[in-house]
């Protein structure tokens, strides 16, 4: 809590003077929580046509050859489950294999036409093709077309008949993910997809490829079936094994981007002193480090998930400040998910913000992370994801859960970003509102 602290958060991009390989983050959500979908042996709670879908290997495989081609793009789709297959808000792994041709992983899709073809879907698919820079991004089968690249954060917003696919900024760099081999040519390959409300995201191999925003009521689904595609064309052979799911008990609000990529609307500094130390270039918002102090939104905020990248540009110290109550002043009673470089989610309990944190790793306001630190190189963007459902609070940095609480005093506050001493950058600030937990259980 010392004054030199730079603070963390918001998805940034990286300027070429700092360009680097990409590091891969933790799996998202490691494996609490997530139930088998397929098990390994035959296809009890898929359906798909059998003259090109088969297990083989402990993997499903689907093959066309010249004897027998494709009829069109046709699926496997997942239809076990309690709820028939339908999928709502969820974390899903899978790992794939393509020797050739093109394929994805259809989510939250629909049947266009059950009479005509039961095996033909529609809706958000993630690429899967031995094409680095191109697999990986985000696709509308059947419906809105090719939507977000590998590197991008888009929001779909719609004006009568008109769609604007809009890029708002950068989750991370196409060439540094290239070089940082995230994707493994012919091999196996992780998919890890995250769906709350209209706001997705994908990682590869522990990579960020995209996110959305999508504020297209009369197109975007919230629903929908898990299908696996055989692309038309020419023989092909593609595998997909160790399907998980984890299903997202909240009921989650229209996400929210906190911060526009422009300007700081929506946002004010804690005092008249900080106002040549908050600035935005190129889509980030730069801190200069000095004086101490925050910049906090206008609005308040009690429930949500907070996601956001943040790059530390030195070794100094900084926050994020969670549920800030009261007058502005250094510090305000609040939760801070720590920010100092080496120290992304420990937790400092500021002016005896009632919660409970874990005894053993407690000291007077100070709570230390569970794991060692899984904080990227100086220069390479970090990822904040921070739960505040109810009273549990539940704080990730790069995909680890690197600490929680519980009894937190559920109470509207501001969300803050600390300046304490060193230049930090944040971008892709984004809030998903909780309407009803909880998030974090299973």
């Amino acid at each position: 809590m010392k004054l030199e602290r730079i603070w963390l958060i918001v998805v940034l991009v990286i300027a070429p003077s700092v360009l680097m390989a990409e590091a891969a983050e933790a799996p998202p959500d490691a494996d609490k929580g997530f139930v088998s979908i397929f098990n390994g042996k035959d296809l009890t709670g898929w359906d798909g046509d059998s003259r090109l879908w088969s297990v083989k290997d402990g993997a499903i495989r689907g093959q066309t050859t010249r004897e027998k081609p494709a009829r069109g793009n046709t699926f496997c789709i997942y239809r076990g489950g309690d709820n028939k297959g339908l999928m709502k808000d969820f974390a899903l792994k899978l790992k794939f294999r393509i020797r050739n041709g093109n394929s994805g992983v259809q989510f939250r899709s629909f049947v266009k036409d059950p009479k005509r073809n039961k095996w033909r879907v529609a809706g958000y698919q993630a690429e899967v093709e031995n094409k680095p820079g191109k697999v990986g991004f985000l696709y509308d089968e059947a419906r809105r077309g090719w939507l977000v690249n590998v590197g991008d954060i888009m929001e779909l917003t719609r004006d009568g008949n008109k769609i604007h696919k809009t890029v708002v900024g950068k989750v991370a760099d196409r060439k540094a993910l290239i070089e940082a081999g995230y994707y493994k040519m012919k091999d196996w390959n992780e998919y890890t997809i995250i769906c709350r409300g209209n706001h997705i995201v994908q990682y590869l191999n522990g990579h960020q490829t995209i996110e959305l925003i999508d504020n297209d009521p009369q197109q975007r689904s919230l629903e929908g079936y898990l299908a696996l595609q055989i692309h038309a064309g020419p023989p092909m052979l593609v595998e997909f094994k160790d399907i998980r799911v984890k299903y997202l008990k909240a009921k989650y609000g229209q996400a929210i981007r906190l911060f526009n990529g422009k300007d700081l609307d929506g946002w004010t500094l804690s005092s008249d002193r900080l106002k040549d130390t908050w600035s935005v270039k190129d889509g980030v918002m730069v801190n200069a480090g000095r004086p101490g102090g925050y910049i906090r939104t206008k609005a308040a905020f009690t429930s949500y998930v907070l996601w956001l990248q943040v790059r530390h540009l030195g070794k100094g110290n900084g926050g994020v400040l969670l549920r800030m109550v009261g007058p502005d002043k250094v510090w305000p009673r609040s939760i801070e998910a720590q920010g100092q470089f080496g120290s992304m989610g420990d937790i400092w309990n500021i002016d005896k913000f009632p919660m409970k944190t874990a005894p053993d790793r407690t000291r007077g306001r100070h709570t230390r992370k569970a794991h060692p630190s899984n904080e990227k190189p100086l220069g390479q963007w970090n990822r904040y994801e921070i739960v505040l459902d109810g009273g549990d609070l539940e704080i990730k940095v790069n995909g680890l859960v690197q600490n929680t609480a519980t009894g937190c005093w559920e109470t509207p506050g501001k969300i803050c970003l600390q300046s304490e001493g060193t230049k930090m950058e944040f971008r892709n600030i984004v809030l998903i509102p909780i309407v009803s937990g909880k998030d974090r259980k299973p």
